[in-house]
């Protein structure tokens, strides 16, 4: 929580000698020049803002006019002065552009998710869909607390689960960002707790199951048929192997390697295929730089739908693509392969010692795991005798 702004005529010195909070941030306004303001975050971050009038709607907002010390105080004051001669001129078209619920949506989309989260796409989805349609049209400055409750109860009614969970995330965030922009002072949902407690799930689908699932692909046309068996065979996340790309894929060293960009975990991740998979791949004709595509240019989108028509065809209920992966790492416990060579296939991440001075890749490692897992599978869904004795999940 912030604490009530304190007054004095600032000087470099006064600045030098402000103590960062040990929570949330203080205000001190600057009674040289009118409206002019610093925020000192627990951080120890320090952020110049405006205060002024907005001359369209007649109501105080803000502006953040830049971070201290990078911004000068005498920086400050000129740039103060300036906006408000702008502000009298009519030069500044309603001074702060971001006005309704909507516009901050657009804007904290392009100025923060785009270039600091991975999905921004997914996130800028749930705003389109389940935010914007019933609150875009509210005035920031005019949305409160119990505007978040309504929206958030509706979608509860709409059975939407833990869905609800996700947009009450999106939501905070883009409000969080309005009050470090300056654009509010407060954000309405602070403390306001999530509606749905999720329950971690543990679903991990039988031999039986899985092999229902992996014959009812086979109905399936192209990409889905593949994409769901290489999520099968590798147990890579959803998303990591639907924009799986050949330039990727070195079969000669029988490698995937994922960017760091495409990563949960943030750092690239060395995955080797088993020949079960590498036989999926080589059926795959090349339409363009993405293995799993309809039409070459983007990577497969079929994802959200997949589900339903394998539960309908196989009739194993009661799953999601990611069972797929919890699937597999439960199988490699069964086949004996040690717990880290396991949590490695999956990229989780290792603590901070072992990260230090274990640099070993457990690539060969990793290899034999998963061709073990590949053969396990093969047995499974094809009947087959390859290898050695299968080793049922459950």
């Amino acid at each position: 929580m912030a604490k009530e702004p304190t007054k004095a005529r600032l000087t470099d010195k006064l600045l030098r000698s402000l103590k960062t909070p040990s929570k949330g941030y203080i205000w001190c306004t600057d009674t040289h020049t009118s409206g002019l303001m610093i925020r000192l975050y627990h951080t120890g971050r320090a952020s110049w803002f405006l205060r002024y009038t907005n001359p369209r709607r007649k109501v105080q907002s803000a502006k953040l006019l830049g971070d201290y010390p990078a911004m000068t105080l005498a920086d400050a004051r000129a740039a103060a002065t300036l906006f408000r001669a702008d502000l009298l001129q009519g030069k500044v078209s309603g001074a702060n552009k971001i006005e309704t619920i909507k516009d901050l949506i657009s804007d904290y989309h392009t100025r923060h998710s785009i270039p600091n989260t991975r999905k921004p796409e997914q996130t800028r989805a749930l705003y389109d869909q389940h935010v914007i349609p019933y609150i875009g049209k509210l005035r920031l400055d005019d949305f409160r607390r119990g505007d978040a409750v309504g929206l958030l109860d509706r979608l509860s009614d709409k059975g939407l689960g833990a869905q609800v969970n996700r947009v009450h995330a999106a939501l905070h965030g883009a409000l969080s960002w309005a009050v470090n922009s300056g654009l509010i002072e407060i954000n309405p949902m602070a403390g306001l707790k999530r509606r749905v407690k999720e329950k971690p799930r543990d679903r991990v689908l039988r031999d039986t199951e899985l092999r229902a699932v992996w014959e009812a692909t086979a109905a399936r046309s192209a990409p889905s048929r593949e994409f769901v068996q290489m999520l099968i065979l590798s147990m890579q996340r959803r998303d990591e192997c639907r924009a799986m790309q050949w330039d990727e894929l070195d079969q000669d060293a029988g490698l995937w390697t994922i960017p760091s960009s495409r990563t949960k975990a943030g750092r690239a991740h060395i995955v080797p295929l088993p020949t079960f998979a590498w036989e999926i791949l080589e059926s795959i004709p090349r339409l363009g730089p993405y293995v799993f595509t309809i039409d070459g240019k983007r990577p497969y989108a079929g994802h959200s739908k997949i589900v339903g028509a394998l539960t309908s065809e196989s009739g194993v209920s009661d799953w999601v693509l990611h069972d797929l992966r919890r699937t597999g790492r439960t199988g490699l416990s069964r086949l004996g392969v040690p717990v880290l060579v396991s949590e490695l296939i999956l990229n989780h991440a290792r603590n901070d010692l072992e990260r230090t001075y274990d640099l070993h890749a457990f690539t060969d490692e990793k290899r034999d795991a998963l061709e073990k897992w590949g053969e396990h599978v093969r047995r499974v869904v094809l009947n087959s005798e390859v290898g050695a004795k299968v080793v049922s999940i459950r």
